[in-house]
């Protein structure tokens, strides 16, 4: 079913017997699409390293048909959410005593109920989900909050509606999975740059796209017959990336986190892409990059 079927009074996905309201856009849609992709990952017994029972439950519970939108399952989206668990992990290893969790657009994500989060959550941490208002009435169809997990119906730009919640005298950690390749890059350094004063020395570790990947996108990009990839104004090539994101704060340290190539299957990614991302120009090619970000003590 398309969205323009959901816009004319059709339920997009439905769940025991229930719409699930993603919003009339492409957009929360593709939250569907990573569950999709992190549930093959979940479901491969020779991928013992991503266990999310979580994530195969809704993906069960949700009438949808996944393989016509969106064709066959991409591992990239199970290896990045692999790979996010670890940058939580080390913030709480580092901050034993807990601290907080801030995930922007985090949509039918199951992160905090994968075994490794659970075993390794400190007590008296707090986790803060900041995502649209249809994306968090699609999540709470499945995941609810409490005390020490929270939910913001907001969007991550309209800081007034969340910043609020984050403990000032604890060490803070935001994550952000695919989503700032879909908001413009000046309303990103806004962002960053709101962020870095209200919260000094904290971190985010988020994902961007390649701008040849972006410009891809914006001119109309067909995954399947049934699906469009959304349009994503900004990306930023490998070998210029960390410097348009330095340029955002002054004094941000910016690192590229090395993508676990290893994980990957196949012989090319597995072991010819590492090679190749490090060759001038063919390296541009990669097309998702994660990086880590440490806001400055002060702007001053």
């Amino acid at each position: 079913m398309s969205f323009s079927d959901a816009a004319n009074g059709q339920c997009l996905a439905t769940a025991n017997g229930l719409c699930v309201n993603l919003g009339l856009s492409s957009v929360p849609e593709t939250t569907l699409m990573t569950l999709h992709s992190r549930v093959s990952v979940a479901s491969d017994l020779f991928k013992d390293w991503f266990v999310d029972d979580k994530a195969v439950e809704i993906y069960r519970a949700i009438d949808y048909d996944y393989e016509q939108s969106f064709g066959k399952a991409m591992e990239i989206f199970g290896i990045r959410s692999w790979l996010f668990d670890q940058g939580v992990l080390e913030f709480w290893k580092k901050n034993p005593g807990g601290g907080t969790i801030v995930n922007f657009a985090e949509g039918l994500e199951t992160q905090r109920f994968r075994p490794g989060i659970i075993a390794g959550r400190p007590e008296g941490s707090l986790w803060i989900t900041v995502d649209l208002p249809p994306a968090i009435k699609a999540r709470e169809q499945f995941i609810m909050p409490d005390d020490e997990n929270l939910h913001v119906s907001a969007s991550v730009l309209d800081t007034g509606e969340w910043m609020h919640l984050v403990p000032k005298d604890k060490p803070v950690f935001f994550t952000a999975q695919g989503l700032f390749m879909y908001l413009e890059e000046e309303d990103t350094r806004v962002l960053f740059q709101k962020m870095a004063k209200e919260f000094p020395s904290s971190s985010i570790w988020f994902d961007s796209i390649a701008k040849w990947l972006s410009q891809k996108t914006m001119s109309g990009l067909k995954l399947t017959d049934h699906y469009q990839a959304p349009p994503m104004p900004f990306g930023a090539n490998k070998n210029n990336a960390l410097g348009v994101f330095k340029s955002w704060v002054p004094n941000m340290e910016v690192e590229e986190v090395p993508w676990p190539f290893e994980m990957c299957s196949g012989f090319f990614f597995h072991y010819v892409s590492p090679i190749l991302i490090n060759l001038p120009y063919i390296q541009n090619a990669q097309l998702n990059m994660v990086f880590n970000v440490t806001f400055p003590p002060s702007l001053n």
